[in-house]
């Protein structure tokens, strides 16, 4: 029996027994090349690219829990942040090499380009097993970038590096010691502060990026997201102003 799956704002999901349907455009020729790289150098825990329709691309099906909003409290749990952050680290590696001559990307490339980013490396787009990250999906808006523009991402995500930081939430503020271990966890030696900055430029981005896709898909209540992202950047300025 076909299932229409939770979650997919920007794209149309379907899963049909061990695959997944999902709306294409001219940009999936490209994501499925990138996919077939990444399982070529070893990566098992992704979907596997299968097949490109008239309008609809066919990948197989991660097993594993992918946690929905409101996040279950596991997920910000200390293993959940070192399991993402190693899964990304793998990426990035395992993308250094990836022939981009003929790209056609849905989000644009941010310089400077180092690795293939994911670009929405965050819990829902991660599948887990008792609590620790056991595949990655929806590799649909990946492009040419920096390591620290998934890294920071990552980091707004699961700190979470948020204005309202949501319910259940590590208790009194570690954030620094979150990123450190973020950091640690990847194998980068940037501090702390880094991570920061480039959050607030990553927000502030993805805000603009979201309003456009928003009128793309005539749906405004993807507005409400982008103004989100754009109050996170703001508080993100305001604690490095108060640094000494």
């Amino acid at each position: 029996m076909d299932e229409l799956e939770a979650g997919g704002n920007m794209n149309a999901v379907r899963r049909a027994g061990d695959t997944v349907v999902r709306t294409a455009g001219v940009w999936t020729p490209t994501i499925h090349r990138y996919l077939r790289h990444l399982a070529a150098t070893g990566i098992e825990w992704i979907p596997r690219a299968l097949s490109i329709g008239a309008d609809h691309e066919v990948l197989s099906f991660v097993e594993g829990e992918v946690p929905l909003y409101p996040l279950p409290d596991w997920v910000w749990l200390d293993d959940a942040l070192v399991d993402a952050a190693a899964h990304l680290r793998a990426l990035h590696d395992a993308s250094v090499g990836f022939d981009t001559e003929g790209a056609i990307w849905r989000v644009p490339a941010h310089s400077p380009v180092e690795v293939i980013c994911h670009n929405d490396f965050t819990p829902h787009n991660l599948a887990f097993e008792k609590g620790r990250v056991v595949g990655v999906i929806d590799f649909d808006t990946c492009s040419p970038g920096s390591r620290m523009w998934d890294i920071a991402y990552l980091a707004t995500r699961m700190m979470p590096l948020a204005a309202e930081p949501p319910p259940g939430t590590p208790a009194g503020d570690r954030s620094r010691d979150r990123i450190r271990l973020l950091l640690d966890s990847y194998g980068s030696d940037a501090d702390w502060t880094e991570v920061v900055q480039m959050a607030i430029v990553r927000l502030r981005d993805l805000s603009a990026f979201t309003v456009r896709i928003a009128a793309e898909l005539s749906r405004p209540g993807l507005l409400e997201d982008a103004v989100g992202f754009e109050l996170d950047a703001a508080h993100l300025a305001g604690v490095l102003k108060q640094l000494p």
